[in-house]
């Protein structure tokens, strides 16, 4: 199964054993700063006093992430965080920065992630954006971006083209980002 989802979606999940057993929830989703893949989910408890957890839960851990949990085999896939992983979640850390293109326009502001799902893995693949004076009568839009993804919590940089095809909502993101790949190498041809 492949599919789109922001970040916010992915928020609140629960995270559910083969068993059954619901044993957390999605606090947030980390990002590799190279790749936009999805390397690690931080975790909070279940329940409405559960705070946050120090376990995390790579991705190489998850059996499955499906439109409604996110599944492991058992209670041990959940683990200590390890110095190669973060924390800090880093999916939902750019919500509110600038987006801005290649010569320096601004366009608007980050206000979700958009994350391509499949089997084996999931990246980010796109940002949902608040648009500035590009609006006209969008004031929201889904915005492709290729990977290498420059990305800080300030600043997001995108080409210029990435402002031509864009969708407002996620059943046309494919064909945008489709777009944007022509676009890129016909720029570069």
């Amino acid at each position: 199964m492949r599919f789109l989802i922001r970040v916010a979606d992915v928020v609140g999940r629960p995270v559910v054993t083969l068993n059954g057993d619901a044993i957390a929830q999605v606090k947030d989703v980390v990002l590799g700063a190279a790749d936009g893949r999805v390397k690690t989910f931080t975790l909070s408890g279940r329940g409405l006093m559960s705070g946050p957890l120090r376990e995390v839960l790579p991705w190489r851990n998850v059996r499955a992430f499906g439109p409604d949990a996110v599944m492991v085999v058992n209670r041990s896939m959940v683990v200590e965080p390890d110095e190669t992983e973060s924390t800090g979640g880093t999916g939902s850390g750019v919500s509110g920065a600038a987006v801005l293109t290649v010569e320096g326009e601004d366009v608007g502001r980050v206000t979700d992630v958009i994350l391509d799902v499949a089997d084996d893995a999931a990246w980010a693949v796109g940002y949902e954006v608040r648009l500035g004076r590009h609006g006209a009568g969008r004031a929201t839009v889904m915005m492709p971006v290729p990977l290498p993804i420059a990305a800080t919590r300030e600043h997001v940089v995108v080409p210029v083209a990435s402002v031509r095809f864009t969708t407002e909502d996620l059943t046309g993101f494919r064909e945008a980002a489709r777009g944007l790949e022509r676009a890129l190498r016909e720029e570069a041809s």
